[in-house]
C-alpha cells in the first residue's frame, strides 16, 4: 500500500481577505522586504487558488523567508509586529501550516491561560448576546452655534459646548408663516442634500480603511434612529430660521447664502473626515483597547464647528462680509448638528448588527467549532464593531465580565519570560485609565443599554459610572 500523503492545511481566509488584510497602502522604504512579502504573496494565491504538495512548500518556503528577514532586521518575534500583520493574517497562515489551527496556544498564550481567553471571548458573546439598545434614547454633542433644545430667542445665539438628549432636540414647532415654512423647507432640502456624502465620510472615517464590505445606503442606515433623515433635517432647519431671523431683512440673498454655506460646508467636512488617519495596533484583547483609544482620537476630532469655522472665510453673493461671516457660522452650525445625529445614527447602524450577531454566536456557544473557540476569526469579527463604535469596547472592559486585567496585558516577552511587576503595575494604571475615560464617554452620550438578564443588567451599572 502506498503511503497515504499528509493532509493539506486550510486557511482560515480566502486570497481576498488577506491581500485586503496585508496590504500596506502607505510608502515602503524597505525594497528588500517588500520583493520578500510580494514573493509571500503569490505563494499563498497559488495556494489559495490550487492547493498541493508543491504549492505548500512553496508557501512554507516563502513565509520562512520573510518573517527570518524580519526577524534579523528587527528582532526575534519582530514578523508578527509588522503593520501587516495587523489584523492577525499572517500569524493565523504561520499556524495554519505548522499545524496549530486556530487556537490560543498558536497565537503564543500558555496553556494555563487558554482556558481563560475563550472564557473571556464567551464573556463577550455572553454580554452583548443579551444586550438592548434603545435607539430612541441618545445625547448629541455640539460646540455651534445651535441649541437643538432651546425655544429660540431670534438672535444670533452663541458657540459652546452643548449636550442635549433626543427627546428634548425633536419637541414640536409652530407652524409658523407661509414665507418662514418655505425658507425652512430649502434649508431642510440643503441638509438632506449633503446628508449622503456626510454620512459616507462617516463610515469611512470610523472605518479607517477597514472595509468590511458592509454598505452605506443612507435611507436604511438613517431610520435607525426615530424619525429618521426627514425629522432630523426639519428640527435643524427650525432651529437655522431662530438664527437667521435678524438677517432676513436682507431678502432673498440670506436664505440664498445660507443654502450655499450649508453645500460648501459639507463639502469641507467630507474632505476634514476622510483625511484623518489612526493607527492601530492587532490582537482580540488590544482591539478593546484600541477601541477606546480609537474613540478618545475621534472625540478629539470631533469639533465639527471650529473645523469649518477655522478654514477660508465664504463670500457670498449679495451680502457683506459681517453678514456673510455670520450666515456662515449657522450654516456650519447646522452641518455640526447633522453630523453628531449621522454619528448616532452609524454607531446605532452598527450596534444593532453586532447585538444581533452576539445573540446568534451565544445560541451556537456549545458547539465544538463556536466562533469564541477560534482567537483569529473571533478577533476579526469583534473588531469590525469594535474599532468603529467606542461604546462596545468600553462596555466590554468595563462590565468586567470579558476577562481581567491579565487577560488584556501581555504577560510574557517574545522570550517567553514572565513580564515585571514594575511593566505589569503600569498596564493595570493604564488600563485603570481607560476605563474611568469609557464610564465619562458612556455618561455623556447617555446610550440606552438594558438587559432582561439579570446578572447582565446588573454587570453594564458599573460601566456607566
Amino acid at each position: 500500500m502506498a503511503p497515504q500523503s499528509p493532509a493539506l492545511p486550510t486557511l482560515p481566509f480566502t486570497y481576498a481577505t488577506w491581500k485586503k488584510d496585508t496590504n500596506l497602502t502607505v510608502s515602503i522604504t524597505d525594497p528588500t522586504g517588500k520583493a520578500k512579502f510580494a514573493v509571500l504573496d503569490k505563494a499563498v494565491e497559488a495556494y489559495t487558488a490550487k492547493p498541493s504538495q508543491a504549492s505548500l512548500t512553496a508557501m512554507r518556503n516563502a513565509l520562512l523567508d520573510w518573517t527570518s528577514y524580519k526577524d534579523k532586521s528587527g528582532g526575534a518575534g519582530a514578523w508578527k509586529k509588522s503593520d501587516r500583520n495587523k489584523k492577525l493574517t499572517i500569524t493565523a497562515l504561520y499556524n495554519a501550516i505548522q499545524g496549530a489551527g486556530d487556537t490560543d496556544k498558536g497565537f503564543g498564550i500558555p496553556d494555563f491561560m487558554s482556558e481563560g481567553m475563550v472564557n473571556a471571548r464567551l464573556g463577550i458573546l455572553y454580554l452583548f448576546g443579551n444586550l438592548a439598545c434603545d435607539e430612541g434614547k441618545y445625547r448629541i454633542i455640539t460646540n455651534g452655534l445651535i441649541d437643538m433644545a432651546g425655544k429660540g430667542s431670534g438672535t444670533l445665539g452663541t458657540a459652546v459646548k452643548r449636550t442635549t438628549d433626543a427627546g428634548t432636540c425633536f419637541t414640536p414647532y409652530a407652524a409658523g408663516s407661509a414665507e418662514r415654512t418655505a425658507k425652512r423647507q430649502q434649508v431642510s432640502n440643503a441638509l438632506k442634500g449633503i446628508a449622503a456624502s456626510v454620512t459616507q465620510a462617516i463610515f469611512t472615517q470610523r472605518a479607517n480603511g477597514e472595509d468590511d464590505g458592509e454598505g452605506t445606503k443612507t435611507e436604511a442606515i438613517w431610520k435607525a434612529i426615530p424619525g429618521g433623515l426627514q425629522t432630523v433635517c426639519d428640527h435643524i432647519a427650525e432651529k437655522v430660521m431662530d438664527q437667521i431671523s435678524p438677517f432676513l431683512a436682507n431678502g432673498v440673498a440670506a436664505t440664498q447664502g445660507l443654502v450655499t454655506a450649508v453645500k460648501v460646508g459639507g463639502e469641507r467636512f467630507v474632505v476634514h473626515a476622510r483625511g484623518k488617519g489612526v493607527t492601530l495596533v492587532p490582537g482580540v484583547p488590544t482591539t478593546t483597547i484600541d477601541g477606546i483609544k480609537r474613540g478618545m482620537d475621534l472625540s478629539l476630532a470631533g469639533e465639527v464647528y471650529n473645523v469649518l469655522k477655522g478654514g477660508t472665510a465664504l463670500a457670498l453673493e449679495g451680502l457683506t462680509a459681517g453678514v456673510a461671516g455670520a450666515i456662515a457660522g449657522i450654516a456650519f452650525s447646522a452641518i455640526e448638528v447633522l453630523v453628531a445625529f449621522a454619528r448616532k445614527v452609524h454607531d446605532f447602524y452598527r450596534i444593532r448588527l453586532f447585538l444581533t450577531d452576539a445573540k446568534a454566536l451565544w445560541a451556537q456557544r456549545e458547539k465544538p467549532n463556536s466562533l469564541h473557540r477560534q482567537p483569529y476569526a473571533f478577533n476579526r469579527w469583534y473588531r469590525k464593531t469594535a474599532m468603529r463604535v467606542p461604546a462596545i469596547p468600553v462596555l466590554t472592559l468595563n462590565s468586567g465580565v470579558c476577562g481581567d486585567k491579565m487577560r488584556m496585558l501581555c504577560m510574557f516577552s517574545n522570550e517567553g519570560e514572565v513580564i515585571s511587576q514594575q511593566n505589569f503595575d503600569k498596564g493595570v494604571a493604564y488600563i485603570d485609565h481607560l476605563k474611568g475615560w469609557g464610564s465619562s464617554y458612556l455618561e455623556e452620550t447617555a446610550y440606552s443599554f438594558t438587559s432582561a438578564d439579570k446578572l447582565v443588567a446588573e454587570l453594564i451599572k458599573p460601566a456607566k459610572v
